[in-house]
């Protein structure tokens, strides 16, 4: 579930409200769009509702450490996956409650910012931790599975911050959001050793919607990870603090109204198995398919969706698109129809590539077993927008025949 985070317009400074997957950023009261940086995780902050006769600068604040994304595990003969969305306390204390339970997504969360006053508690829990907690709680961690374990992986994964306001009264630790009280101050006395100021770092930085080569303005939604100028027909992400421009292409379209959806076209190079041309891609997945020397021909790639959607879905997508590949036709870089945006990012996709690979195994026994030894190499990324045609409530690939539901990618929004 998508947080909602209130925020102040980095142009005109009014308040607005966004989700928190939101970068490209319109302001509704000056109108200008701003890109958010991502520098670091995003730091968030409860509200607090503190009382007027306790100073903000006693106010201090304890920082959880949020996990959300899919978890894909291959043990045994399986590949399974699970979409986990938790916190955890980011310092050692037993005076403070170990997660945030459901308020995050109860109650609408505030952009860290210098106003806040006070301190913050230096974080002392690794952050591989929250990791380590959202394996647990995927199904091929129980401890009735005991078969081998050969890999994992986190797809679309976010970690971020957030702060719990907490103060002190009458020499209780209380809870600065609900004003419970929960310890004795005197426990307390180790974590406030551990605190410090608003850190310069941590304040999110915007850029200006701009084409960097044309200067026209870049397009996107809410949530896009690619801005796309419609003036030269380029695409840009933000790496590093500025745009770059990136490789990609549109398949034409049969249908006047289709819509184009984003996949990552990676080409790889394979160590640890033999598997160089898409042709040894068919034979070591043991597709139903005779492999024939165009397939050999072929480069080996893997097409993954660049738009975030249920796990099982995103796996089944991603094999059957990679199998199917043979049918698609060369793209163009022109920008035309409607450009589902890209969510994904192209190094969320690299990291999926050995659990399609698995799940496009047909044989999981012989295959799984080799995946520890097995490494990628990306060659080139390609972004390339393919098309889908209505038909009812799905959208069909026109070239593939694939299809997906369209509530599926709404819902995929906010995952």
């Amino acid at each position: 579930m998508e947080l909602t985070v209130q925020q102040n317009c980095p142009s005109c400074g009014a308040a607005i409200e966004v989700h928190e997957a939101e970068r490209l950023v319109q302001c509704p009261f000056c109108g200008v769009r701003n890109y958010r940086i991502s520098r670091g995780l995003c730091r968030f902050v409860l509200p607090d509702k503190a009382p007027d006769s306790i100073p903000r600068e006693e106010i201090f604040y304890a920082p959880y450490l949020r996990f959300k994304g899919n978890v894909f595990s291959c043990k045994g003969r399986e590949v399974q996956q699970r979409v986990v969305d938790i916190t955890h306390l980011g310092v050692e204390s037993t005076s403070l409650p170990p997660t945030l339970g459901l308020r995050p997504q109860a109650m609408k969360v505030l952009l860290l910012d210098q106003e806040n006053a006070g301190y913050f508690l230096r974080q002392s829990v690794k952050a591989i931790t929250i990791l380590e907690k959202a394996a647990q709680l995927t199904m091929l961690d129980s401890e009735q599975n005991q078969e081998p374990f050969y890999h994992r992986a986190y797809i679309g994964e976010t970690i971020s911050y957030i702060y719990l306001p907490l103060y002190i009264h009458d020499n209780i630790l209380h809870d600065a959001v609900t004003n419970k009280g929960l310890a004795r101050s005197g426990s307390t006395i180790e974590l406030e050793k551990k605190r410090c100021r608003f850190q310069p770092q941590w304040r999110p930085h915007f850029l200006a919607t701009l084409c960097p080569s044309c200067g026209g303005a870049l397009d996107g939604e809410g949530d896009s990870l690619i801005l796309s100028c419609h003036t030269c027909n380029t695409s840009w992400e933000e790496a590093g603090g500025s745009f770059r421009s990136i490789p990609w292409q549109r398949v034409p379209a049969l249908h006047r109204d289709a819509t184009y959806l984003p996949f990552w076209k990676i080409e790889v190079q394979v160590t640890g198995v033999v598997m160089e041309s898409f042709g040894d891609f068919l034979r070591l997945t043991n597709q139903p398919l005779v492999v024939r020397p165009e397939h050999d021909r072929m480069p080996l790639c893997f097409w993954i969706p660049a738009f975030k959607i249920r796990p099982r879905i995103f796996l089944n997508l991603a094999r059957s698109m990679t199998v199917a590949q043979r049918h698609l036709v060369p793209g163009e870089a022109t920008m035309a129809g409607s450009l589902h945006p890209v969510t994904l990012a192209r190094t969320e996709a690299v990291q999926a590539l050995k659990t399609v690979l698995a799940e496009a195994a047909l044989n999981k026994r012989e295959l799984l077993p080799l995946l520890p030894g097995i490494s990628f190499h990306p060659r080139a990324t390609d972004l390339v927008y393919l098309p889908f045609a209505s038909s009812g409530q799905d959208l069909v690939q026109e070239q593939t025949m694939l299809s997906v539901a369209g509530a599926v990618l709404r819902a995929g929004r906010a995952l």
